[in-house]
């Protein structure tokens, strides 16, 4: 065998670190996407909410109770300047399906996905149980709306998703 000459399969090795290097790099990009990246931390004062989880569930036994529900529409009515514009739409009636009134809305429509979107609203009486906001938002998609409807010592905490097209 001549020196210059290398014996069959001296490359088998270098299959071994090609592969290794592959999976380096692709954990790499993995690694530095998810560090660089949304955090997808959803509640700013998560450690408070944990302490105060007790608190929630009476909250949500006294709303049980309570027998509200609560309806959420859209409807997009575009104007001259903004063509995103729109109206948010919530229908309150209690466990015997009558309409509640004198209710205090306290809304945030958030992007789920999105972080820098969030917006609050003001939602006023129309009748009937209806109450409703004028709304501008940016993008198309899912929204989540974040409300708190309180009339006097009775609280009623929701969260629901509306798509906007």
């Amino acid at each position: 065998m001549n020196k210059s000459e290398r014996p069959d399969g001296w490359w088998y090795p270098w299959i071994f670190v090609g592969a290794f290097a592959i999976i380096f790099a692709v954990n790499g990009t993995m690694a530095y996407f998810a560090v660089s990246t949304w955090s997808g931390l959803e509640t700013k004062d998560y450690y408070k909410e944990g302490i105060g989880y007790n608190d929630t569930l009476h909250q949500r036994s006294q709303q049980a109770e309570l027998g509200w529900t609560s309806t959420l529409s859209y409807e997009n009515i575009p104007v001259a300047n903004d063509a995103r514009a729109g109206q948010l739409r919530l229908h309150f009636t209690d466990k015997d399906g009558r309409a509640i009134e004198g209710l205090y809305i306290n809304a945030l429509a958030v992007r789920p996905i999105q972080e820098g979107f969030d917006q609050e609203l003001i939602f006023t009486y129309r009748g009937k149980g209806l109450y409703a906001a004028n709304v501008t938002l940016p993008l198309p998609g899912l929204w989540e709306l974040r409300y708190t409807a309180k009339r006097k010592d009775q609280l009623f905490k929701m969260r629901q998703r509306v798509q906007i097209r």
